[in-house]
């Protein structure tokens, strides 16, 4: 805006050419009338610097407008950016904890399935154990028979042996 100062300076410059035409017309001075023309001049000249004064201080007042709504959207992308960046920490974080979670889990759920492998395993033995103790007292048992049998048989040959050398000696 312009000051105070050049719009009164204008206004005397205005009223000193005025002043001085009419002199020098009434006088018939054409420097004076001359000078008149010129204080108009720099009259007009101060109002249109003022005038050029005013219009730039309003564009340097829309260009600080614009800087400064330039400046609280680039203020809202960062904000906005970190919203983004927070939310998507967020869910990373939860996403870590769920496969945290699900890792546990299938750990936990292997050790059961090993747990119960080798139970059934130790079962199995067992089970393989118990028969083969079964079949070992089956074999001992049928050993013992075979070996009775095989006695009876021994004892057997030994009665016809000496029924033979009786038969033979008679």
């Amino acid at each position: 805006m312009p000051s105070g100062k050049d719009a009164e300076s204008g206004f005397v410059e205005r009223l000193k050419g005025k002043a001085k035409g009419l002199a020098g017309s009434v006088l018939g001075d054409e420097s004076l009338k001359h000078e008149g023309e010129l204080h108009e001049t720099k009259a007009d000249a101060l109002g249109e610097a003022a005038r050029l004064e005013a219009d730039a201080e309003q564009k340097q007042q829309e260009a600080d407008l614009i800087a400064r709504e330039h400046e609280i959207e680039l203020e809202r992308g960062r904000l906005a950016a970190e919203e983004s960046a927070d939310a998507r920490e967020l869910r990373l974080e939860q996403e870590r904890r769920e496969d945290e979670a699900r890792i546990e889990a299938e750990r936990v759920q292997r050790e059961r399935s090993v747990e119960a492998e080798a139970a059934a395993a130790r079962n199995a033995v067992q089970r393989d154990e118990v028969e083969a103790t079964r079949d070992r007292a089956e074999d001992l048992r049928d050993a013992a028979a075979i070996e009775a049998a095989a006695e009876q048989a021994r004892a057997d040959a030994e009665a016809l042996d000496r029924a033979a050398q009786a038969a033979e000696t008679k």
